[in-house]
């Protein structure tokens, strides 16, 4: 019924959903896999657990007990940086789980689901836009079969987060395909108004 209701009003079939951006997916766990298994009944959408894709910050422990568990859908890891000095700073997270952690964790998804993950990736001016964070992300992607998601970051103020030169991009597009690394670059509509991911929002609070 839901499948019927978006080719009706969308004029599409819904193709891929994506577990994320509404709190960490791995700390609300029962309930996520619940949805899921709902999701990929015969109930719900019968939608294939292929099509299906969770992103985390990366919690190792997680991780590891979804492999365990026989998941079948997709993983994918926020990850910003593999040098752990620098991730630690973006996303609190790597104090505590650090890379090596999130590293182990991966090799034991992979060993038992045989499937790569998807890194996404915002590169940020003067944060991780060096040839260093570059070679960093190439080893890192070297653990288990991987691809990268390059993020285009919105800046919605004058703050230190702010979007990366194109020339960063094309040197973390051209080192990953050089080592024969899938790598997308994820651009965002709407900027040209202000209505990109993250910029309304920011509007709304300074009207």
């Amino acid at each position: 019924a839901i499948k019927e209701q978006g080719d009706q009003f969308f004029g599409r079939p819904l193709t891929n959903i994506v577990f994320m951006g509404m709190g960490e997916p791995l700390l609300n766990y029962n309930n996520v896999i619940a949805a899921i298994d709902k999701i990929t009944g015969d109930k719900g959408l019968g939608m294939s657990a292929k099509r299906i894709t969770l992103s985390t910050v990366g919690i190792p422990k997680m991780i590891k007990k979804m492999a365990d568990d026989g998941v079948k859908f997709n993983l994918a890891i926020s990850l910003h940086s593999a040098i752990d000095e620098k991730r630690s700073q973006f996303m609190p997270i790597n104090q505590s789980s650090p890379l090596d952690e999130l590293a182990d964790a991966l090799k034991h998804w992979y060993n038992i689901t045989k499937r790569k993950v998807t890194y996404e990736y915002v590169v940020w001016k003067g944060l991780n836009d060096k040839k260093e964070d570059v070679e960093a992300l190439v080893k890192f992607c070297k653990i288990i079969p991987a691809k990268v998601n390059l993020i285009e970051y919105n800046p919605i103020d004058d703050g230190e987060f702010q979007q990366a030169a194109p020339e960063a991009i094309g040197l973390y597009v051209k080192l990953l395909e050089q080592n024969d690394i899938s790598v997308t670059v994820r651009r965002s509509r709407g900027k040209d108004i202000d209505a990109a991911c993250g910029q309304l929002a920011n509007k709304s609070e300074t009207a």
